[in-house]
């Protein structure tokens, strides 16, 4: 029972009792009836001053208690006339609006830092302390193809490859460089920020696909065109001065004649073989901006099969397609290069007696899938494939994936080189 009701529960058991008293007076002396009601009217009079000094006070204080147990710090609390009582009143109620102030400045900076991480560009994990994934942004959905639904906490196991090998070994303070089929390139960084009490890690995944090309690009532009010079004028002015060399052969005798012929054109056609390989590296550089148009890319693959149908029946290859209307906008010139290095690569994966597929997919994005039953390439090759300059091939030089990059990035496009479940190599390219 609280002290308001046991102070009333008080009062009338005192009034009943002193009016049975006083009613038993009235009949002994009137006079002593009379003072006897005066005294008890005063003492009502007492009773309630009481009741406003000492219980209402008391009130005011268990409202103020059940406020902060409930967290409402919206209500303020009267004052009830009394010095003490008034002084905690105002206390409160200045504390009360601090911690309501203090509350809705951190509900709307979690707000805002809710929006900000939802519309980050930036894949964000927020992690538990066992390191399990217990919130994620969109980006990170798209990133690792999670459902909307997936329950959470999750385990890094459970996002597709490469990332949990990764991810598993990322400690606070750490920064890595992941590689995704060797076109992409993330960095993933591990932090903390206190949440109750307590370091709550969390991982920072942002591509750097485009910045790591652009110093890459900036890097080996500047020596091809200084190897580009040096070697064109080398290469031209001893081709020349061996053409000189060349017409004025008929003087020398027979036997020495034919041998310095032999000699000079196997160096003029080496020296012209240098040249076209520094231009391949040219090309690279040189590559101009795309010139969009509409263009068909089924219509696009139909030319590029029938460029090379004759290398195809020679290799004992067969195309499968399952085509149907692509249009796009992009350089047809351009696209037809992309195509011509990744059907060469296709040939030569193969070797002889094998299957290159061309599919076009509308849903859920519009993408073209060239498949090939080629003997593919290792884990490790695979995050080198599209570095510049990097080739598997023994006399290769590494240009055919470089500039299928470079083309497709210029044109804004998604692509992909990967090892299917079928064992399948497949290039995707997505264009929207």
């Amino acid at each position: 029972m609280s002290i308001r009701w046991k102070f009333i529960l008080w009062g009338l058991l005192f009034y009943i009792s002193t009016g049975f008293i006083l009613i038993m007076l009235l009949d002994i002396n009137r006079w002593y009836f009379v003072a006897g009601e005066a005294f008890l009217l005063l003492s009502l009079i007492l009773f309630i001053l009481l009741y406003n000094q000492l219980v209402k006070p008391i009130a005011t204080i268990s409202s103020a208690l059940n406020l902060l147990k409930e967290k409402d710090f919206s209500i303020r609390l009267s004052k009830v006339k009394q010095k003490e009582i008034d002084q905690l009143v105002e206390v409160y109620n200045k504390m009360s609006e601090q911690l309501h102030h203090e509350r809705v400045e951190h509900e709307e900076k979690n707000l805002f830092l809710g929006l900000l991480i939802d519309a980050s560009p930036a894949a964000i994990l927020v992690l538990n302390a066992q390191y399990e994934i217990l919130r994620y942004n969109p980006a990170a959905r798209n990133l690792f193809d999670l459902n909307q639904n997936t329950q959470l906490p999750i385990r890094f196991s459970q996002l597709p490859p490469p990332w949990p090998e990764k991810l598993m070994n990322l400690h606070p303070g750490q920064v890595i460089i992941v590689r995704i089929n060797g076109a992409k390139q993330f960095k993933a960084s591990c932090s903390s920020f206190m949440d109750k009490g307590f370091a709550r890690p969390f991982v920072l995944i942002e591509e750097m696909t485009r910045e790591l090309i652009r110093a890459e690009r900036q890097s080996y532009e500047k020596v091809i065109r200084m190897m580009s010079h040096e070697v064109n004028n080398s290469v031209g002015a001893v081709n020349s001065v061996m053409q000189s060399v060349l017409s004025l052969s008929g003087q020398f005798e027979q036997n020495i004649r034919e041998e310095v012929s032999h000699a000079l054109r196997v160096s003029i056609d080496r020296n012209t073989g240098l040249n076209r390989f520094m231009a391949n590296f040219a090309d690279v550089v040189k590559l101009p901006m795309p010139q969009f148009q509409a263009i068909d890319m089924s219509v696009v693959i139909g030319k590029m099969i029938d460029l090379f149908q004759t290398e195809l029946i020679a290799h004992q290859i067969k195309v499968e397609s399952e085509l149907s209307i692509c249009s796009i906008k992009a350089d047809p010139i351009q696209m037809e290069q992309v195509l011509v290095n990744i059907i060469k690569n296709s040939i030569e994966a193969i070797g002889t007696n094998g299957v290159i597929g061309f599919r076009i997919q509308t849903k859920p994005h519009l993408s073209v899938f060239i498949t090939d039953t080629g003997k593919g390439f290792s884990e490790e090759t695979n995050e080198k494939l599209f570095t510049p300059f990097f080739s598997t091939k023994k006399t290769g030089q590494g240009i055919g994936l470089t500039l299928v990059r470079e083309i497709l990035l210029n044109h804004d496009f998604q692509f992909n080189l990967r090892r299917t479940q079928d064992q399948l190599t497949e290039f995707m390219i997505q264009f929207e």
